[in-house]
Formats: structure tokens, sequence, C-alpha cells
């Protein structure tokens, strides 16, 4: 269990964690975007935040994935290139990834 904010929430299994990597990657392939971008990494939270509060079903959430909006003025922009801890961390979805 980890706890953050006062809010105590089960780690992620192994299952878990394979599910939402699938629709991560659906996601990256149907927008053409490369899953260590700044998009990648916004769903890719967006995604463990909607399993944390209980959607836990794949076509759910690749559905809600589809009509998610994103404004990429919004997103952080690097000019560096992306470090290899980074493109893992994306890769993976972790709950090191949770704000």
């Amino acid at each position: 269990m980890t706890q953050h904010s006062g809010i105590t929430k089960p780690a992620l299994q192994p299952a878990d964690v394979a599910m939402l990597q699938a629709v991560l990657r659906g996601w990256c392939q149907e927008k053409s975007c490369g899953i260590a971008s700044p998009a990648a990494q916004h769903v890719a939270r967006e995604l463990v935040s909607w399993f944390e509060c209980g959607i836990r079903d794949q076509r759910k959430l690749s559905d809600l994935m589809r009509y998610m909006h994103l404004d990429s003025k919004s997103l952080p922009v690097s000019t560096e290139a992306p470090r290899r801890e980074s493109v893992r961390s994306a890769a993976n979805i972790s709950e090191t990834n949770v704000l």
C-alpha cells in the first residue's frame, strides 16, 4: 500500500500494469504518438488515476482515452533528448508517474 496526500491506495499488481500498458500503447498507436512523448506521459498519469478511482475495465479505459482532449500548449516541452530512465518509466506506467 502507498500513501499519498492522506489517501491509502493499493499497489498496482503486475496484471494491472500490463493492462494499463496495453491501453497506453493502443492510444499511442492510434494517435501516432511516441510512448516517451509528453502527451503519452500525461495520458499514462490519467490512466493510473482513473484506474485508482475504480475504472478497471480495459475497454472502458480505452474508450475514455479515445475521447480525452489534450491541449498540446499545456503539456511540458523539453528541448533535451529523453533520458533512458524517462523512456522506461513512461513505458512501464508505474506509481512513480502519479502526481
